[in-house]
């Protein structure tokens, strides 16, 4: 049975991040609000740092494991085409500083003694497990701060296309199918904006036009 996917509120990403000993904590921050998977994040190279439309992230490459060995190897992405993702104003200076130094074909998180950096190597060293029962989520997963991501984004109105260049996926469809019971928020919240100022106008106007039209009959 797939299982549901979690999704952690800013204030919890926070909290979870501060849960996280060492300064690898950073990659809570960047997992949450870039949506990456483990391998693009791992992927990540100083020279894949852009800033032109905006500030922002250029995936070309995973960092795969070897299910026999464990062994790191580098690999395309998904979809086998490259995307740029935004980066919100709290990942710049996160990036930046891991960038710092460094030329542009190192590893924007590199492992502690050089190279790409593995998510069991990052669980272990940031504390993973005693951090997410920290804040009460025993069960969460690496994998559920990119559910939190498309979380952040739709709810605060992105529209599903967008959601679905961040995240990478083949279609704005497959994005709506897997997050659609967000999108159904967005509708409600729509509604209640929509009804408060442009819906309550356009009734008033149309309730003085059938008082006017009222009274010329009479």
């Amino acid at each position: 049975m797939k299982r549901e996917g979690q999704f952690l509120s800013r204030d919890e990403i926070a909290a979870l991040s501060a849960a996280c000993s060492s300064e690898y904590r950073d990659v809570v921050w960047v997992l949450a609000l870039a949506g990456l998977r483990w391998a693009e994040l791992a992927g990540l190279k100083v020279g894949d740092r852009v800033k032109v439309p905006g500030e922002g992230l250029r995936l070309q490459r995973t960092v795969m494991s070897n299910v026999a060995t464990g062994s790191l190897f580098e690999d395309t992405l998904k979809n086998k085409r490259s995307r740029t993702v935004p980066l919100v104003a709290e990942l710049v200076p996160i990036i930046d500083k891991w960038c710092e130094g460094k030329k542009a074909g190192d590893w924007i998180f590199h492992a502690p003694k050089g190279g790409p950096l593995s998510e069991p190597n990052w669980k272990r060293s940031v504390g993973w497990s005693a951090a997410i029962k920290k804040i009460d989520r025993p069960t969460l997963r690496v994998h559920d701060l990119r559910h939190t991501c498309a979380s952040l984004w739709l709810g605060a109105g992105a529209d599903p296309k967008v959601v679905q260049r961040i995240l990478g996926h083949a279609s704005a469809a497959m994005t709506i199918d897997l997050y659609g019971h967000l999108i159904d928020n967005n509708l409600w919240d729509s509604a209640k904006r929509v009804g408060g100022s442009l819906g309550a106008s356009e009734a008033q106007t149309e309730t003085r036009t059938d008082e006017d039209e009222d009274e010329s009959a009479g």
